[in-house]
């Protein structure tokens, strides 16, 4: 039996193929991560997380706070 689409709009079905191919592509790179960069990948990645749970949070909002969050964590990597 085949398996149903998850979604019938093109451009979600895009986003979510990007999704997938993001989280293979994360995954091949865990073992080649150092302690630090992989804790600071978390702490973005869940603070994210937890700004895209709210319901009816403006995805701009969201992106307004995750450059506040990020941007000391960007130089200092820009810096190595």
């Amino acid at each position: 039996m085949a398996r149903a689409a998850k979604f019938t709009n093109p451009r979600d079905r895009e986003i979510f193929e990007a999704h997938r191919k993001y989280i293979e592509t994360m995954e091949a790179r865990l073992e080649t991560m150092g302690d630090d960069t992989k804790a600071h990948y978390l702490k973005v990645l869940k603070s994210l997380t937890e700004k895209l749970a709210i319901p009816g949070k403006p995805l701009s909002e969201i992106v307004g706070e995750m450059m506040s969050e990020t941007a000391p964590l960007l130089f200092q990597a820009m810096q190595r």
